[in-house]
C-alpha cells in the first residue's frame, strides 16, 4: 500500500484538497446564509439533528483541515518534482556526479518513475563515452 501512495500522491493530494473544498463551501454557506439554500435541503436534514444538536460545526472543522492537507500534499510533490528536474539538467558528468546523492534522495519521496530517469541520464552519459 505504500508503494501506491508514493506512486499516486499528487493525484491523492488533489483529492483530499477538492473534499475539503466541498465541504469547506458546503459548511460555510450552510453556516453564514441567512436562509439555507435549496440545493442544500440534503445536507440540512443530515447536520441539523433537534434532538442531538448542530453537526455542521464539525464539517467546519474538517473542511479547512482537509483543504490545507491536500494542498500540502500537492505544493510538495510540485517543488520536489522542479527540485529533481533542476538537479537533473545537466550536460556534465561531473555535475551529475556531485548531484546524484540529491537525486537518489528526491527520488525515494517521489515516484518510482523518477529513478529511472536517473538511469537514463546515467546511461545517456555512458553513450556518449564510447
Amino acid at each position: 500500500m505504500a508503494k501506491w501512495t508514493k506512486n499516486h500522491m499528487m493525484e491523492i493530494g488533489a483529492v483530499v484538497a477538492g473534499l475539503g473544498l466541498v465541504l469547506t463551501i458546503i459548511a460555510f454557506v450552510y453556516e453564514f446564509a441567512d436562509t439555507t439554500p435549496a440545493w442544500l435541503s440534503w445536507y440540512d436534514s443530515i447536520v441539523n439533528r433537534p434532538s442531538e444538536g448542530d453537526y455542521n460545526l464539525f464539517v467546519v472543522i474538517l473542511g479547512p483541515i482537509l483543504l490545507v492537507m491536500g494542498g500540502f500534499y500537492i505544493g510538495e510533490q510540485v517543488m520536489l518534482r522542479r527540485r529533481f528536474d533542476e538537479l537533473l539538467d545537466t550536460s556534465k558528468k561531473s555535475e551529475f556526479t556531485a548531484r546524484r546523492r540529491d537525486l537518489q534522495d528526491l527520488a525515494r519521496r517521489l515516484p518510482d518513475d523518477f529513478r529511472g530517469r536517473i538511469e537514463a541520464k546515467e546511461n545517456e552519459f555512458r553513450a556518449k563515452r564510447t
